[in-house]
Formats: C-alpha cells, sequence, structure tokens
C-alpha cells in the first residue's frame, strides 16, 4: 500500500521544492495571480493533471496546527535553513503536470535572503531573474523565477528555461472550475498511463482507466472531510459499469482488509474501503469521508 504520507508529501511538493530560490522583484500586475483561471493560461496548453490546493482556507480550517512529532530531519534542515515553512507561509499553489514537466505557481510569504543563499548551497545558480539548479536525476532540471514578491514560478523539466513559459498568460481559461479548497483534475490519458498510477492503489484506480476524465475534490462533510470524486465517461452505459466496477473493487479491498491486521489499522485503508458510488447520466459520483485526525497523521513530522 502506498505510504501515507507519500500522499500528503505530493500534496505539498510545490510548497517544499518553491523554496530552494529567492529573488526579490515587485510585479503590479496581481489580478493575473489571484484569479485561478488566469493563473491556469500560464501552463502549457497540453493534456496535463491539474492540482490547487488553498493552503490559506486549509490553515482556517485548523488542518495545519503545529505536529507535537519531532521534524524530520531533511525537513528540519530545510526549514533552518529557508525559514519557509508550508504550514503558515504558503497560500496557494496551482500546478499542471505532464509529459513535458510540473509547472507549478505559489503564492506565500518567503524570506528571499535565505532562500538564495540556499539555493546557492544546494549547487544552483541565478541569471537575473531565472534560476537553475539540478533535480533529483539528470534529465529533472529546475528552474525557478519571481512573478511577484509573493509569488514565484517553479518548473521540473529536461528545459533549464522552462519556467520562463509560466510568464506570460495565454487564452483565458473559461471550463468551471471546483470551489473546494483541494482539487486535481486528471485527464485519462493519464489514468491509462501505468506510471501515473501508485502502485499501491493499482487495484482501487484500475477501474477508473475508461473514464474521460477524473476530477477529485476535498472539502468539510459533517465534523470532518471528505475526498469527492467526479468521473465523466463518453455515454450513460459506460458510466453504468464504471460506477459497479467501482463498488466491485471496494468489496474485494474491504476483504482483503478482514484478512490483513496491519491494513486494518491502517487509516487510509479505511478511508478507501468507506467508498460509496452512483452514477448519473454520463457521470459518476463517489465519496470517502474521513476525520480531520487523519490529516494530522499524514502531515505528522513535516
Amino acid at each position: 500500500m502506498l505510504s501515507r504520507r507519500h500522499i500528503t508529501l505530493g500534496i505539498v511538493f510545490a510548497a517544499v521544492v518553491l523554496a530552494v530560490v529567492a529573488v526579490g522583484l515587485k510585479w503590479n500586475e496581481s489580478r493575473g495571480l489571484s484569479d485561478i483561471h488566469k493563473v491556469l493560461s500560464r501552463f502549457p496548453v497540453e493534456d496535463a493533471i491539474v492540482l490547487n490546493v488553498d493552503f490559506t482556507a486549509v490553515r482556517d480550517a485548523g488542518l495545519l496546527t503545529a505536529s507535537p512529532v519531532p521534524l524530520e530531519p531533511e525537513y528540519r534542515q530545510f526549514l533552518d535553513s529557508t525559514g519557509f515553512d508550508y504550514r503558515k507561509d504558503l497560500d496557494t499553489v496551482t500546478a499542471s503536470l505532464s509529459k513535458s514537466g510540473n509547472f507549478f505557481i505559489a503564492r506565500g510569504r518567503f524570506d528571499w535572503k535565505k532562500l538564495r543563499d540556499y539555493a546557492a548551497k544546494q549547487g544552483g545558480s541565478c541569471y537575473q531573474d531565472l534560476c537553475r539548479m539540478q533535480g533529483s536525476t539528470p534529465e529533472r532540471r529546475i528552474s525557478f523565477l519571481p512573478l511577484r514578491d509573493d509569488t514565484m514560478a517553479l518548473a521540473v523539466s529536461t528545459d533549464d528555461l522552462a519556467a520562463n513559459r509560466l510568464t506570460k498568460t495565454g487564452a483565458t481559461v473559461t471550463a468551471e472550475l471546483p470551489s473546494a479548497p483541494v482539487w486535481i483534475s486528471v485527464p485519462g490519458s493519464a489514468m491509462r498511463e501505468s506510471a501515473a498510477i501508485p502502485p499501491g492503489l493499482a487495484l482501487m484506480l484500475s477501474a477508473l482507466k475508461s473514464a474521460d476524465r477524473l476530477v477529485i475534490t476535498v472539502s468539510p462533510f459533517g465534523n470532518g472531510l471528505a475526498a469527492k470524486m467526479e468521473a465523466t465517461c463518453r455515454s450513460a452505459d459506460d458510466a453504468r459499469v464504471l460506477a459497479s466496477q467501482l463498488r466491485t473493487v471496494t468489496s474485494k479491498l474491504k476483504d482483503a482488509t478482514q484478512q490483513n491486521k496491519q491494513a486494518q489499522a491502517d487509516e487510509l485503508v479505511q478511508v478507501l474501503t468507506g467508498g460509496t458510488f452512483d452514477d448519473s447520466g454520463s457521470h459518476v459520483n463517489g465519496q470517502w469521508p474521513f476525520s480531520k485526525a487523519l490529516i494530522a497523521s499524514l502531515t505528522s513530522g513535516i
């Protein structure tokens, strides 16, 4: 099963990695960076996974309080060097993830001098507004530049200059977007690529390969939270089949969990086995309620 911490790290990845660069520059065109539709117009036009996290709303919901668990050594070092703590310093992150690269735009509060020094210590270099550094593998080149004092652009790509693509806007995105504080939109093409599916969740996600697009949101639900899914299919018949497949997969996961005591104690497994599904027209809706304590567990130590 996929590590619970990996799921949270995937959400806050942009918050952590963005802070390896610092360049102070004021940019007066602020409207284009507060409207999510205009922010999305800066990303490359391609079939991409799109992620948006409103950290301000998440904080206001009391979900990013200080953890009593000691910070992991790597994050402790990062925090001491940069002064950047995503729990209090990040406001929003919007990301576009595709074959051509991963692109991020984030707003928050940054100690620019510390961040610039940290980038240099990591072997990075800056020329004018653009900063570059090597990623975890040779083909992963990280580039950064400021859009304004409180907004940073980042790209992870084979192109050293990929972040420059985020400085210009294209056609404004007009599609209706989720209002939830956390959402992710996944095109069907990504679902059908095995590399895009975490191995530990392959059983749950395999049924979704037939969907044209998948949107998952996280928002308040009762006294806790809920992850809600809307999958768009080609037809009503496809939607009925998909809903049936998801119920079957959930039932099999429940049966497997009953035979594994370790899985029974895993909060994430319990969330997945609590999923419910229904279909309406060409759409399939799913819902996985969970407690706020799960967020605290996932973010402990980071």
